[in-house]
């Protein structure tokens, strides 16, 4: 079954705990801070390969974590840093967070770091200078990065397959491929998009057959414009009506107007018309529709391929057509979606602030004050005593006291823990 999208929650891993220990050996029986760094979370990667299809793994396990980064050790160790955890998904996937697209893999061999790991915390060894000679302690890793994002796949075929519902697409795809989609004599039995492999001759193309198109298709009516964005990236359109149908001429101008009003990037789509299930027409029924279609379309009559996939009638002259076409656009650089592409990274708004919550009390927010936070160890008082200077010197204190604050009287928040001041 193809799956077109998924939701997935990704966490990189948390940077790991930096070590506070003193060297102790027979030589240097009161030696100094030698604690090491803790090593860098791993990422969360998202990588397009093209020996994948379907999203369908993302819906059975949504929920994905990249390893934490190993704490530090004894004589300036470093710890070691978690692995990057890599998703696999087909090309064509855009990832969004929220409405922001965060990464678009068009191509196989596309990647893009969706989460970045926590940086590891500093050892003691650090912080040891001429003054404070015996640090004793040292910073804890920050968390990595947690995002909720959606997978959306959208095909990428040489040929996609147009029409309406019933009009023979599934039939053709079938015939001319390996694929099996479901076929009956009824509207709507492909309800997901289908991909198969064609070849003719030397040639070998992807064809995707996409689920009937009616009016209103565009504005989301029936199956809906989820469909129609999947031949967003086709090279090619192979557009299918029914040679039985009343008005094969109003058919194909109903397809056109869809494909339009979806947007310019359909419409400029190089286009093969074939008029399907000939083998149920009569040859007047067969005239008239050829006919009404050139005329609709702007060909010539001769243009318009006669086709009974059933029957393997026309199918020669329809893959010649297509690989011709296909041909023609195959040096054609197909542009990422035209939205701005967000980067997500622990630079992004190095800011601080302070928010007043209740009458006494203030919560530092922002994303450098959370990280201050995250490697604190509010167990250790040296700990919160660096966190204090640090607090001091960046101006936090004079503009709570700006604020009419008062020391011992006023609560500052961090996250869950207070900061006395």
């Amino acid at each position: 079954m193809f799956i077109d999208e998924a939701t997935i929650h990704v966490s990189a891993g948390k940077g790991g705990d930096g070590r506070m220990n003193f060297l102790r050996n027979r030589h240097q029986p009161k030696g100094g801070p030698d604690g090491g760094d803790g090593g860098r979370g791993g990422d969360i990667v998202i990588r397009a390969n093209h020996n994948s299809s379907t999203l369908s793994k993302y819906r059975t396990t949504s929920r994905w974590r990249a390893p934490a980064g190993g704490d530090g050790g004894t004589n300036k160790r470093h710890g070691r840093n978690g692995e990057d955890s890599i998703l696999i998904v087909a090309p064509g996937t855009i990832v969004r967070h929220g409405d922001a697209i965060v990464a678009d893999l068009v191509h196989d061999g596309d990647e893009a770091i969706v989460a970045r790991g926590g940086r590891g915390g500093l050892g003691n060894t650090h912080f040891a200078s001429s003054t404070h000679q015996a640090p004793r302690f040292a910073e804890l890793g920050e968390p990595g990065e947690a995002f909720e994002l959606t997978l959306e796949l959208k095909l990428l075929a040489d040929v996609g397959l147009v029409g309406l519902p019933n009009a023979g697409k599934s039939t053709l795809l079938s015939v001319i491929s390996s694929a099996r989609p479901k076929i009956a004599d009824y509207p709507f039995t492909t309800l997901k998009p289908q991909l198969g492999v064609a070849q003719y001759h030397e040639h070998d193309f992807v064809v995707a057959d996409i689920p009937g198109i009616i009016k209103g298709a565009s504005q989301g009516k029936g199956l809906g414009d989820a469909f129609l964005k999947h031949i967003e990236r086709t090279r090619v359109l192979l557009i299918m009506v029914d040679a039985a149908s009343e008005n094969a001429g109003e058919t194909y101008k109903l397809l056109l107007k869809e494909l339009n009003n979806y947007g310019d990037i359909l419409s400029k789509r190089p286009r093969v018309v074939a008029l399907s299930k000939s083998a149920l027409a009569t040859e007047d029924q067969l005239k008239v529709s050829r006919t009404s279609i050139a005329k609709a379309a702007k060909l010539k009559v001769g243009e318009i391929i006669i086709l009974s996939a059933q029957e393997h009638q026309g199918l020669d002259q329809l893959m010649a057509k297509l690989v011709e076409v296909i041909n023609t656009v195959q040096d054609e650089v197909i542009e990422p979606v035209s939205e701005s592409i967000i980067e997500m990274s622990f630079e992004d708004v190095m800011d601080w602030y302070l928010e007043k919550t209740s009458d006494d009390t203030y919560t530092l927010k922002g994303k450098v004050a959370d990280r201050w936070a995250a490697r604190t160890n509010f167990g250790n008082e040296a700990a919160v005593e660096r966190l204090h200077l640090i607090l001091e010197r960046a101006g936090v204190f004079k503009q709570l006291r700006q604020y009419g604050a008062e020391a011992h009287k006023t609560h500052l928040m961090m996250g869950t823990e207070e900061v006395e001041w």
